[in-house]
C-alpha cells in the first residue's frame, strides 16, 4: 500500500558535523508537538533527507533518538511514523506531571527570590497576549517554567520534568487546540501565579495540580481519532 506524502517543509540543515544529529532531531520534533505531523504521520527517510539535506545515516540515527523519546515508533510494515499516545500513556504523563510540577510550585514558593517571582508574572503576562494563537502561546509557556525552575532550585525535578517534556509539550499543544481552553488555561495559571506571589505553597501545589488535571479531562474529552 503506498504512503502518503509527510508534506514536510524544507529546512537544510547547517553542516556542524556533532550536532546534525540533533537538528535533524529537532526540525522533526518541532513538527510533531507543533502539530504539523499528526499522529500516524509516515516519517519517510527520503523526504526528510530532501527537506533537511542530511544523510540516510544521519536521519535513521535521528528517528531512533525519537523513538527513544516517545515521539516516534516503528511499525514493521510502514516504517518510522509519529507516535500514537495510548490512553493510558496520556494519563500517565498527565499523572506524573502534576506530582512534579505540584512540587515545583511548593519550591518555587519556599526559594524564589522577589525578581524571580516578578519574572513570572510577566511571563503569564506575555502568554496572554497570545490566547487567539495556542501554539503561541504554549512557546510563551516555556519562558513560564524556566523561571519556574529556575526558583524552585531543584535540579533532579528540573531534570525529570525535563526528560518528559517533549511529550508533555505534545500533550499540552493538543489540549489547548480545544475551544475554550487557552482562556481557562491562562485564569488556572494566574491563580498559581498569585498564590506563589503571596508565598503560599500549598495552595499553589493544589491549584497546579487542579490545573493540570483539568486540562487532563480536556484530553480525555477529545474524539479518539484526535488524542492518540
Amino acid at each position: 500500500m503506498s504512503r502518503q506524502p509527510s508534506s514536510l517543509p524544507g529546512r537544510p540543515i547547517t553542516r556542524a558535523p556533532a550536532l546534525v544529529r540533533e537538528q535533524v532531531a529537532e526540525y522533526l520534533r518541532d513538527g510533531i508537538t507543533s502539530l504539523r505531523l499528526k499522529a500516524g504521520t509516515p516519517l519517510i527517510e527520503r523526504e526528510i533527507c530532501e527537506a533537511t539535506t542530511a544523510s540516510r545515516t544521519t536521519v535513521r540515527e535521528a528517528l531512533r533518538q525519537l523513538e527513544t523519546e516517545g515521539l516516534v515508533e516503528v511499525d514493521p510494515g510502514r516504517g518510522a511514523v509519529v507516535k500514537r499516545l495510548s490512553s493510558r500513556e496520556v494519563r500517565e504523563i498527565y499523572a506524573v506531571r502534576a506530582q512534579l510540577e505540584g512540587l515545583t510550585c511548593q519550591l518555587f514558593a519556599k526559594h524564589s527570590t522577589e525578581e524571580q517571582r516578578i519574572r513570572l508574572r510577566a511571563a503569564v503576562q506575555e502568554m496572554a497576549r497570545y490566547q487567539d494563537d495556542p501554539l503561541q502561546m504554549l512557546d510563551q509557556k516555556e519562558l513560564f517554567y524556566e523561571v519556574l525552575y529556575e526558583g524552585a532550585d531543584n535540579h533532579e525535578v528540573k531534570r525529570l520534568l525535563q526528560g518528559l517534556s517533549r511529550r508533555i509539550k505534545l500533550v499540552q499543544a493538543t489540549s489547548l487546540t480545544m475551544p475554550g481552553r487557552p482562556a481557562r488555561s491562562l485564569r488556572e495559571i494566574e491563580g498559581i501565579v498569585e498564590a506563589l506571589e503571596q508565598g503560599d505553597g500549598d495552595l499553589a501545589r493544589e491549584r497546579c495540580i487542579a490545573h493540570i488535571e483539568a486540562a487532563a479531562a480536556t484530553m480525555m474529552d477529545m474524539p479518539h481519532a484526535e488524542i492518540y
